[in-house]
């Protein structure tokens, strides 16, 4: 009985409720979670099933473990539909501590089904403690994914034929980042150290790939056609969001610098630095936000790996590029969003005000250095959001690029960024 109950919260897609979390940020939309009386029935239903698997004190009953469990749909050129799932447990390293930020630890595994399948599994966790002064945080991830490669610069990238016969090869990599972060005076202000070892062996390569420059670098290193890189870093995050994933105001930026050297055992040398800026300001409406966000990844040397190259696009970064297709030295991107939810005043609108819509618009930028940018990389896109509980948004994306007139979709959670 009790798996029961477990698997028909998931199954109407939603999450045992983090109430703390959302204290954490600043505050539940009241209007949203209790104008519905049958959405009032179903997280109380969420409730006792959670009280039921996580045996917790009436005192610290929104300090009790959560679990949420979300799929993800998309579709890329080249690849056609892959599809994800994803797990989080939601805790907290001392229940006593109020002021305590939540932890958490997330699983996710995606798949596509090409020829060869393809799929990746990872997790990020984060852990807060001595009263949110340390932050740890680690990224794992282990992929075996059919990769296209058309090249390193604008040139080659634009307008690409998907002929899986010659631009494609087999990924298969390994990754370990972990970070450690400490609080800077200010409660909204970390910095830390960071590491980062990955392994990746590229497997039957295909005609173009296999006569690249860059690639024939890497095999001049390695007869297995394989790179690894050990690197250390530092980094420097101000995060004033209220809730990160669905963000109405507040400024988010992060800054992180790393090196990678044969002296700690790699087989490359080669510099990163990544910046990245959001910022979300709450308009006259309820729920009227307008978001934007900048991001500067950048590569130095040169020896670098071409699976390291800077690269744009996904599902949660400019949508309207596949990922991995363009790569350079240096990407540079810039966007704006206006998020809006529908308020009706009416008999309907307990369930109609639970759709919202999105438009954006921006342009990234390539270049072989971070001041100097060859070329454009314009894109917009539109969205619809259903919510399905307090700051947890189901949203479908189609996003369109005009330099190689394609059209991404997604069909994910949570805001793009």
């Amino acid at each position: 009985m009790r798996l029961l109950l477990i698997f028909t919260i998931c199954l109407v897609g939603a999450v045992l409720p983090s109430v703390a979390q959302t204290q954490q940020y600043g505050g539940i939309d009241s209007t949203l979670l209790y104008e519905n009386p049958a959405l009032q029935q179903l997280l109380q239903l969420q409730s006792d099933v959670s009280n039921f698997v996580f045996k917790q004190e009436h005192s610290l009953l929104y300090r009790k473990p959560s679990f949420r469990l979300l799929p993800t749909v998309k579709r890329t050129p080249g690849y056609g539909f892959s599809f994800g799932l994803g797990g989080a447990v939601s805790f907290y390293t001392d229940k006593t501590n109020l002021q305590l930020y939540r932890s958490e630890i997330p699983l996710y595994f995606s798949v596509a089904f090409t020829k060869p399948f393809s799929y990746s599994v990872g997790c990020d966790p984060v852990f807060y403690i001595a009263s949110n002064a340390i932050r740890l945080k680690a990224e794992l991830s282990y992929r075996n994914w059919l990769e296209y490669y058309f090249g390193v610069g604008y040139a080659l990238n634009h307008s690409p034929a998907y002929e899986k016969e010659k631009y494609t090869y087999e990924s298969r990599m390994v990754r370990f980042k972990p970070n450690i972060q400490f609080r800077l005076g200010n409660r909204h202000l970390y910095g830390g150290i960071v590491a980062e070892v990955w392994h990746e062996n590229v497997k039957d390569p295909e005609l173009f790939v296999s006569q690249d420059p860059h690639f024939l670098e890497l095999t001049e290193n390695d007869d297995s056609h394989s790179a690894t890189a050990t690197g250390v870093g530092i980094n420097l995050t101000y995060d004033s969001r209220d809730v990160p994933n669905d963000a109405y105001r507040g400024v988010y930026l992060s800054a992180e610098s790393m090196l990678f050297t044969t002296a700690l055992g790699g087989n490359t040398k080669y510099g990163t630095l990544a910046i990245d800026y959001r910022q979300y300001v709450q308009l006259g409406g309820r729920k009227q936000v307008l978001a934007w966000n900048i991001t500067s990844n950048n590569v130095f040397g040169n020896h670098v790996p071409f699976m390291r190259y800077a690269t744009i696009g996904g599902v949660n970064n400019f949508r309207g590029y596949y990922n991995y297709q363009y790569r350079d030295k240096s990407i540079l991107t810039a966007q704006v969003e206006y998020r809006y939810w529908l308020q009706i005043k009416s008999d309907w609108g307990v369930l109609l005000n639970r759709f919202g819509f999105a438009v954006w618009g921006g342009t990234g930028a390539i270049g072989t250095n971070p001041v100097r940018y060859d070329h454009l990389l314009p894109q917009a896109g539109a969205g619809v959001r259903f919510a399905l509980r307090d700051r947890l948004n189901f949203r479908f994306d189609v996003a369109h690029n005009i330099i190689d007139d394609d059209t991404m979709w997604y069909i994910s959670f949570s805001e793009s960024f």
